[in-house]
């Protein structure tokens, strides 16, 4: 019988090349032994170094995650509320939840090892076809070579794989591994949580942080932070409603509003965190993962320009976030 995934996070620890995570027929060893010999011979074309010594499959997380104990969690995540060290935290202290099949083998005398790289998984990654060992059941030994179907291509929920990484087993660097999603009910989750923050603080963290990533391309050249807050407010303020265009705020996600993510029902949610408590909410989550979480402090902005919030840039701001007043501002 082929060996399923595991049910739980924490059984995740025993994983074995032997399971059949991505394939219901083939091992997951046997898989990883086919990819290897796809990706080398396609880095050979490429010319340069094309050796693996090392391949991870890890998976992006939705927001729905099973806890070490058994229970179900619903995490709301939305921008600028500690939402990278809430999935810092979540990533270190169950890293069995994104943590996939991996694999390393020797390298061949003499040759060099391929470059580190991180692939997204775009398209089908084997060929039709592909020859695979197959395994005794009682014994891990090779009995004989068999021409066997090739997945298309890693199942959907697989989605990085890092082929010879400098630091094994760990998130790839620059990669949301929960990305954040519009808010969509899970009533049937234990705890429901999520974080909040005062629109004008915010926005305003939002502007200094995407100021500070973005200032040095040829739109911003010259510019100053006080600048670039009204001129995006502006934008903003005339934009088209982005129901309407089917796109977000000027194509990021940090101007949207907080509804966007956590809906408009407050009694949905059996925790709700504030910024600046973050305190209780190291508790709560040390409680729920069974180990002691710190949360540490991601994409703190380090530009020390002030931005000055005239009465009316301040109108403004509230005037742009009133759906989020509305809902949520005896939270804030």
């Amino acid at each position: 019988m082929p060996q399923s995934s595991p049910s739980a996070p924490d059984e995740a620890y025993s994983w074995s090349p032997r399971w059949r995570s991505m394939h219901p027929i083939l091992t997951d060893g046997e898989v990883l032994d086919a990819l290897k010999a796809e990706l080398e011979r396609r880095f050979a074309v490429q010319g340069g170094p094309h050796a693996i010594a090392r391949l991870e499959i890890n998976r992006l997380l939705g927001p729905h995650l099973r806890l070490p104990n058994g229970e179900t969690l619903h995490w709301s995540q939305s921008t600028k509320t500690a939402s990278t060290s809430i999935m810092t935290a979540i990533c270190t202290h169950m890293p069995d939840l994104w943590r996939g099949a991996r694999k390393s083998w020797r390298l061949p005398d003499g040759q060099q090892a391929a470059p580190a790289q991180d692939i997204f998984e775009g398209g089908p990654l084997f060929p039709a076809l592909f020859i695979a060992p197959q395994t005794s059941r009682r014994r891990i030994v090779w009995r004989k070579w068999r021409l066997a179907h090739a997945p298309a291509s890693i199942a959907a929920d697989w989605n990085i794989i890092r082929c010879n990484p400098d630091v094994p087993r760990q998130t790839p660097p620059g990669i949301w591994m929960i990305p954040w999603n519009k808010f969509r009910r899970r009533p049937y989750a234990r705890i429901r949580f999520c974080v909040v923050r005062e629109p004008m603080e915010r926005f305003s963290s939002a502007i200094a942080f995407l100021f500070e990533h973005s200032c040095t391309t040829n739109a911003l050249k010259g510019a100053n932070l006080q600048d670039y807050f009204e001129q995006t407010l502006t934008r903003l303020e005339n934009e088209e409603p982005p129901q309407r265009k089917n796109e977000d705020p000027l194509h990021d996600e940090h101007f949207r509003h907080q509804t966007w993510f956590i809906g408009h029902d407050p009694t949905y949610y059996t925790h709700i965190f504030r910024m600046g408590e973050l305190e209780r909410l190291e508790t709560c989550l040390s409680e729920w993962v069974g180990k002691s979480v710190q949360l540490p402090h991601g994409n703190a902005s380090r530009d020390k320009e002030k931005i000055s919030l005239t009465p009316a840039l301040r109108r403004r701001v509230e005037a742009w976030y009133a759906e989020d007043y509305k809902f949520w501002g005896k939270y804030f």
